[in-house]
């Protein structure tokens, strides 16, 4: 094995490889900020009459973060000369980094999560040969297109190219548009918020039993802030702001047709204990 890795090793020149894992890497910190920007303000602006806040300090990090994660994608999957070794050896590099990291973001749970947590990447194998490929091909045709003599026509598919790669983030990045479930459950809850100064027939409907500091604050003006629950399945969590800093967050499910409010507490964050 050691001799195979070093025969990889020797195929090609540190600036050779560079050709290939520099756009490689640039083109997946790319797709991921047309992904991560257009998840992030599709519902903001295509609902415009429910108050939906853009959570930056989130945003950023997920962009950061993810945007970094596809660049070493790239990166590693371009490193290898051979395109078949490229495709295979990028997705099990990259699916064994997933693997670790999930086993050190549940390190204070028992082995049983840890082994569910590795068993989880397994099926990503698949996906990430997929995209492994394409930033391959993204940097192939990078490499391609700077080739071309004319500087015109140069010009002209570099920017068709690059247009083409953000094109593919905004894609999923649309899909991800909220469904009319979610969309229900919000409205509802932004309903009551509304009603409440005005109609007290609506707050037990309201969590004032878990939160009745929420009480002091009927008539201020909030965003909402939702995000899908990873403490129950069909559910959300959403935040409420209000304009003079009090927040609190619920999780509501997304059944149609039924609303109502399971867990709530005071902050931007959904607590799991009771």
């Amino acid at each position: 094995m050691l001799e195979n890795l070093k025969k990889i090793y020797y195929q090609e020149t540190p600036a050779e490889r560079g050709q290939r894992m520099i756009p490689a890497a640039a083109y997946g910190a790319l797709v991921t900020t047309a992904y991560i920007w257009t998840l992030s303000l599709v519902n903001v602006y295509t609902f415009p009459n429910l108050p939906l806040g853009l959570d930056w300090a989130r945003m950023l990090g997920t962009w950061f973060g993810l945007g970094l994660a596809f660049a070493l994608f790239g990166a590693v999957a371009a490193w290898f000369t051979e395109e078949y070794a490229g495709i295979v050896g990028g997705a099990l590099i990259v699916t064994a980094l997933l693997a670790i990291w999930y086993v050190l973001s549940s390190r204070f749970q028992n082995g049983t999560n840890i082994a569910q947590s590795i068993i989880t990447t397994l099926p990503l194998i698949g996906v990430n040969m997929l995209g492994a490929w394409a930033l391959r091909w993204a940097a192939h045709r990078h490499l391609a297109i700077t080739h071309e003599k004319e500087p015109i026509l140069r010009r002209k598919r570099l920017t068709r190219h690059v247009l083409t790669i953000i094109l593919i983030g905004l894609i999923p990045g649309i899909l991800g548009r909220m469904d009319p479930p979610a969309e229900h459950t919000l409205r509802e809850i932004h309903a009551l918020l509304q009603a409440a100064p005005n109609d007290p027939s609506v707050w037990p409907q309201l969590p004032l039993e878990q939160v009745p500091a929420l009480q002091d604050h009927f008539g201020v003006d909030y965003l909402l802030y939702s995000r899908q629950s990873a403490l129950a399945v069909e559910s959300v969590d959403v935040t409420v702001r209000f304009s003079d800093g009090y927040s609190m967050t619920c999780n509501l499910p997304i059944a149609a047709g039924l609303t109502f409010i399971s867990r709530c507490n005071e902050g931007d964050q959904i607590k799991a204990g009771p």
